[in-house]
Formats: structure tokens, C-alpha cells, sequence
């Protein structure tokens, strides 16, 4: 057995839906947090040398800013894609 303090407008609005759905405040509730902990199983963030290794080597160039810029340039893309999931 567990117990939760809420306050009592989040505990009207449980109620409520409860009702709506045509389940126990309980139910609702424990449904609630297996959903919550599902997603806390996702893989948790990368370290910054993990999600950049791919990025990482050595290059030869006369222009000194030029691996700055392409490596803000892959970064902002990778962040991009990563969004778009």
C-alpha cells in the first residue's frame, strides 16, 4: 500500500476523470504510473563524447575557424534530427 498527498483540486480533478472513464480513483492512479515509469525506462541522455564520437578525428585546413564552424554545423544538424524523433 502506498500514500500520496495531493492537494484537493488535483484530487477533484482525478476524481472526476475517474468517473469519466468508468474506473476507480486507484486504478486510474496506478495506471497513471506504470505509463510513467514505461517511459522512464528510455535510455537516459548520452554523455557529450558519446553522442559526438562520430564527430571527433583530425583534419588538416588553412582555415583555423573552419573545423569550429563545421563542428557547430553538425551539431546543430544531429540536435535537429534528434528533435524531429
Amino acid at each position: 500500500m502506498l500514500t500520496v498527498k495531493i492537494d484537493p483540486k488535483l484530487r477533484a480533478q482525478v476524481k472526476a476523470l475517474a468517473s469519466d472513464l468508468g474506473v476507480s480513483t486507484s486504478e486510474l492512479v496506478r495506471e497513471a504510473l506504470k505509463q510513467r515509469l514505461a517511459q522512464s525506462k528510455r535510455p537516459r541522455s548520452r554523455s557529450v563524447y558519446a553522442a559526438t564520437r562520430d564527430l571527433c578525428g583530425v583534419a588538416e585546413t588553412t582555415d583555423p575557424g573552419l573545423s569550429a564552424r563545421r563542428m557547430s554545423e553538425l551539431v546543430r544538424a544531429r540536435h535537429a534530427r534528434a528533435r524531429a524523433r
